[in-house]
């Protein structure tokens, strides 16, 4: 087993600091050291689910809702847990990954269960954990579907009533920003985009939407606010908070960051009725082992070890900057610090990254979330639309900060080092001035020089790009009187919008799904809809997966969709011509759409992933710009890609477990004088033909 040196580190270090009496520093270290051992027990936690083996064929499962269904026209879909199988001799528990159902599940609610019959199919969706749930590794469509009869009690009814209530009032489909209100008010992400979730998690504003300690907060002073004129004692008001607080977890949901909230508030709510006015460390410290305790389950829980970090990391970081004014500000800049420098060895560990620029985010982020969260509430409470309007609009000014600081660099342990060690410097007012100038100078360095292969700013058009979307492809073809075609789509919704972003694209004339896999049109899911699309081809073939196809259906209901004949189309001033497929092939690979484009009077192969076997029965085309097919895969005929007599190759690729690029592949392409390009080392390929 391998020794979590980190970990091992760090409880040193908090042993040297408890004996010196600095405890600030202790603090920081035991923190540093429960992030490394939590990231280290959560990621074997997420491994083991992820290579989870589903049941083969139609199977009927008992399914728990866990989060309120998307209800999407075209895109109905829910995210759920599988509690038990039914099997020949009856019900069976199965304590597997979470998935995602779609078809008829409009209407589904968090926590309500129904017996659904369906095919599970691998759709991995790791990241989900990275989001503080359990990865998402399976898909299916519901075939049919029955409410499981089971006992409400009264309280959770009305909790789900009043949820749904306020639901119906925010009206979370109509736009982006009632969609994010509802995250801030009761954490249901569940109408955001998929790219929109990662947005806010890149720019580090995530937390906002984990219902945590300031919605607790505001929660029992708008009740004590109304409980107030009633002149109630101080044990009657502990009981009405209690009380409270159930109904709250209830509204919201049992999620971790929630039970770590309402627990502390309620030890605070007990303790004052008695006298006791306990510090916020002894309240942390029972409230904690109080939950695992009871739940050691929550020891996996990347939401529950954020969110107690956070809180550690706010308390310390408060007082970080007391003398800077206004007050506010010094305030808001710690616990921002304080709460980055707790989370970010969780956040290394269990993802690898963190958002260089998260502090300056939250600061300008967290008075607009305030106020978004007062007004959508107080609309949705008393039924006023102007008030949810006006909480919808400053929501709108989050999604703006997320969407400027989400491409912002994100760093990894060698950046992350040096910065952490400016902050524990920081901590002594002695050398604060020469800390936090240091670590401002290596925050603008990294910010210049932590991401120098990815292109800013629209090129000269008419050009081709290949977008870094990590392994797979999102070509864009952008013409000079401002036409755009893109093929394909990555497997990153986030990944191909930022990179649609970098260029200036805010809609698209034509979209070109190659062929049915994941790696081309997974990203693809949150385009469709999200940016006007002119019309979209795809190639159909036997068998495809329930994700492509929902992915077709949902573009149906926004354009038109059709399979391109061969031959040429004009789209403006690009021409493309189709060469292939020119019959059915039994691979899928070999089955890509296949065009040969021409813009500013340059060539272009957009070759999708085809195979010796649609090459050899095509003629090579010549082209000026070849796109290696399949990432460079030994899959291709290398005479066939240098007939095309190309001058530039491209490879769209990154990290993977198939050794793409093939070595072999690249070098005959570079021994037939072509210049070989590719995203995982240039990041965004820009080529240009204008003048």
């Amino acid at each position: 087993m391998e020794v979590p040196w980190l970990a091992v580190l760090a409880l040193v270090a908090a042993g040297v600091a408890g004996v010196v009496r600095r405890w600030g520093a202790a603090l920081v270290a035991g923190l540093v050291a429960l992030g490394a051992l939590g990231g280290l027990f959560l990621g074997a936690r997420q491994e083991e689910m992820v290579n989870t083996v589903l049941p083969p064929g139609e199977v009927t499962v008992l399914v728990e809702a866990l989060a309120d269904a998307s209800g999407r026209p075209g895109q109905d879909r829910v995210l759920v847990r599988v509690r038990s199988i039914e099997g020949p001799a009856g019900p069976v528990s199965w304590d597997g990954p979470a998935g995602r159902l779609r078809g008829d599940v409009a209407g589904w609610t968090r926590a309500g269960r129904w017996w659904v019959e369906t095919t599970m199919y691998p759709g991995a969706d790791p990241a989900a954990g990275s989001r503080g749930r359990d990865p998402v590794v399976w898909q299916g469509r519901v075939v049919r579907a029955r409410p499981a009869p089971e006992r409400v009690g009264w309280a959770a009814e009305q909790a789900a009533r009043v949820r749904s209530l306020i639901l119906d009032r925010l009206r979370p489909d109509a736009d982006r920003g009632r969609a994010l209100l509802a995250g801030f008010l009761l954490g249901d992400v569940s109408h955001m985009r998929k790219w929109e979730e990662e947005t806010m998690r890149r720019a580090g504003l995530s937390h906002f939407v984990a219902v945590s300690g300031s919605n607790v907060a505001l929660f029992l002073g708008a009740m004590f606010l109304v409980a107030g004129p009633l002149g109630w004692s101080s044990v009657r008001r502990a009981v009405l908070g209690l009380a409270g607080l159930v109904f709250f977890v209830l509204l919201i949901g049992p999620d971790p960051s929630v039970v770590r909230a309402a627990t502390m508030a309620g030890l605070v709510l007990l303790a004052r009725p008695f006298g006791l006015r306990p510090d916020i460390w002894r309240v942390i410290g029972v409230g904690v082992g109080l939950l695992l305790l009871v739940s050691p389950e929550l020891a996996y829980s990347l939401g529950f070890q954020l969110s107690v970090a956070a809180t550690a990391g706010v308390v310390v970081g408060t007082g970080w900057f007391h003398n800077l004014r206004p007050r506010w500000l010094a305030t808001s800049l710690g616990a921002a610090c304080g709460a980055q420098l707790a989370v970010a060895p969780i956040l290394l560990l269990a993802i690898g990254q963190l958002p260089l620029w998260s502090p300056v985010a939250n600061v300008a982020a967290a008075p607009l979330v305030v106020a978004a969260t007062g007004l959508g509430g107080a609309g949705a409470v008393v039924g006023m639309e102007g008030l949810v309007e006006a909480g919808a609009l400053v929501a709108r000014a989050v999604l703006g900060i997320a969407d400027l600081s989400s491409t912002l660099p994100q760093i990894g342990w060698t950046a992350a080092l040096p910065l952490a060690g400016c902050g524990l410097v920081a901590i002594s007012r002695r050398f604060r001035p020469v800390a936090v100038l240091a670590g401002s100078m290596l925050a603008c360095l990294l910010t210049v020089f932590a991401a120098p292969h990815t292109f800013v700013g629209a090129p000269v058009r008419p050009a081709f790009v290949a977008l870094d979307v990590g392994q797979g492809d999102a070509l864009l073809l952008l013409g000079e009187a401002g036409e755009t075609v893109l093929v394909d789509g990555g497997s990153d919704g986030a990944k191909v919008r930022a990179g649609l972003s970098r260029f200036g694209v805010r809609g698209v004339d034509l979209l070109v799904v190659s062929h049915a896999h994941h790696d081309h049109y997974g990203g693809l899911v949150d385009v469709i809809g999200a940016l006007p699309v002119g019309q979209m081809w795809y190639a159909p073939f036997p068998g495809q997966a329930e994700a492509y196809l929902s992915l077709v259906e949902a573009a149906e209901q926004v354009t038109r969709v059709t399979i391109p004949s061969l031959g040429v189309h004009q789209i403006g001033s690009i021409r493309l011509e189709v060469l292939g497929p020119a019959r059915r092939y039994a691979s899928l690979n070999d089955q890509s759409i296949a065009i040969r484009a021409t813009l500013g009077g340059e060539t272009v192969l957009l070759s999708g992933d085809m195979e010796r076997v649609s090459q050899s029965e095509l003629e090579p085309p010549r082209v000026d710009v070849l796109k290696v097919p399949h990432q460079g895969a030994a899959t291709s005929d290398p005479e066939w890609l240098v007939a095309t007599g190309a001058s530039v190759a491209v490879v769209s690729v990154g990290p993977n477990r198939f050794g793409h690029p093939s070595e072999q592949l690249l070098a005959a392409l570079e021994q037939a004088g072509m210049d070989v390009r590719r995203t995982d080392r240039e990041g965004d390929v820009v080529i240009g033909f204008g003048s």
